[in-house]
């Protein structure tokens, strides 16, 4: 009888752990927000946003929170970031840096980007997460 008992628990312990119920790998994967930054190195509100604005925001979300940087004076940058612009349809008077591309929104400038940035992260982490905007894979 002992045996028996002794088997059906190792046995318990076998499916248990074969179900892969509790490993790691079944865990889901956390949201992650993606955004990009157009800055330039010369600009005072660009440097706000990226010292004082974004480091305590990836110390909060860490890898849930992805930022690509890109400085507008490199062609290819500015190419991409004019397309983006249209893409979006951002009107001429706000075309300026610092500006941020995060799912369907786009932020401009040392004001709008850290009062509304927080609550964006929030709302698409809520959502299951964001990608890089299409135009800016």
């Amino acid at each position: 009888m002992r045996r028996i008992l002794i088997v059906l628990f190792i046995l318990t312990l076998l499916v248990g752990c074969s179900s892969g119920a509790t490993t790691p790998a079944t865990t889901p994967a956390k949201p992650v927000v993606r955004a990009v930054l157009f800055y330039a190195t010369t600009c005072p509100h660009c440097h706000f946003v990226m010292e004082q604005v974004l480091p305590p925001l990836q110390k909060q979300y860490g890898d849930q929170l992805e930022i690509r940087m890109l400085e507008v004076s490199d062609a290819k940058n500015y190419q991409l970031w004019v397309k983006a612009m249209d893409a979006y349809r951002v009107p001429p008077d706000w075309r300026g840096v610092p500006m941020l591309f995060i799912g369907d929104q786009v932020l401009v400038g040392s004001g709008q980007i850290p009062e509304q940035l927080p609550g964006l992260i929030e709302q698409y982490l809520k959502a299951g997460g964001v990608d890089y905007p299409e135009i800016l894979k």
